[in-house]
């Protein structure tokens, strides 16, 4: 099936790290997908540095692109920095390095975020999914857009 890049934050619950979106990611690799999980923003940066540059390579012949599909959710990079600043850092820094990807983005947008990025999600050509989400909506998002991008 297809390999994808997603990346998310972890919470803390009590005193022990709880991912977020393990139920997706299971349930996507359930699905046969390979998905690359990273819950940090530079590892997720290195992912999409890497597939690009790959990318690129492709376009002369030289090897085909990593991923299919990029999740990305909202909190993973400038979390903790006021609403307005995450906002305008995700237009202007975190939509170039996922454009750069070159393939269908899936935007796993926060609540608190939602309304704030997206015309610049829309603007970019992204799918923007609100959270919480429902896992069976993710995931025909995910097929849908995958599809799409075969055509």
């Amino acid at each position: 099936m297809a390999k994808i890049l997603f990346g998310g934050p972890q919470k803390e619950e009590g005193k022990k790290p709880s991912p977020v979106h393990d139920d997706l990611v299971a349930r996507l690799r359930a699905e046969g997908h390979k998905v690359d999980y990273f819950t940090e923003g530079l590892s997720m940066a290195g992912g999409l540095h890497i597939h690009a540059m790959k990318y690129l390579r492709a376009k002369v012949g030289l090897r085909t692109k990593v991923y299919d599909l990029v999740l990305y959710d909202t909190g993973l990079f400038f979390g903790p920095a006021e609403l307005s600043v995450r906002a305008k850092e995700f237009e202007e820094i975190v939509v170039g390095y996922l454009k750069a990807a070159k393939t269908p983005v899936i935007v796993l947008a926060q609540q608190e975020m939602a309304g704030l990025i997206g015309d610049a999600v829309e603007k970019a050509g992204f799918k923007q999914i609100n959270q919480p989400y429902n896992i069976e909506f993710v995931v025909n998002e995910v097929s849908s857009s995958l599809k799409c991008n075969r055509k």
